[in-house]
């Protein structure tokens, strides 16, 4: 209810560490790509189906990313024992641009997104409009 109340597009929701904490630009990515939905969904246009499925995709992608030690690309993002994560190997969407994705075979963009990148299936992660019942 609160992620669908915000008036906002669906992944600056999700980066919002008011609104939940944890969520950021890879993690997002890749639950957006597993619920199939654009980042720049209006999160008012998101049925409450549609955003349970989201934040049950996020739930999934976080607990992979934290039983495969999160995601490393470089030495400053280790353990403790300086091993780095190996969720990195598991992305269908984040820094696969250019690759055929895993679900559908379109290759996945990178679109500039405040100051970064998304990455999407432009296929799966079509931007929906609502539908508009006649008057």
């Amino acid at each position: 209810t609160a992620l669908r109340r915000r008036r906002t597009t669906i992944k600056r929701a999700l980066l919002d560490q008011t609104l939940v904490s944890g969520i950021g630009n890879i993690y997002a990515d890749e639950a957006l790509w597993a619920a199939k939905v654009h980042y720049e969904q209006p999160t008012a246009t998101l049925s409450a189906g549609r955003a349970a499925r989201l934040l049950a995709e996020v739930r999934l992608v976080l607990g992979k990313a934290l039983a495969e030690g999160g995601t490393s690309f470089d030495a400053q993002y280790v353990n403790v024992n300086g091993a780095s994560g190996y969720f990195s190997h598991s992305l269908n969407a984040y820094g696969q641009q250019g690759r055929p994705g895993p679900r559908c075979g379109t290759p996945i963009v990178r679109e500039s997104f405040m100051n970064r990148g998304s990455h999407l299936c432009p296929h799966c992660q079509r931007l929906r409009t609502p539908r508009i019942s006649p008057a």
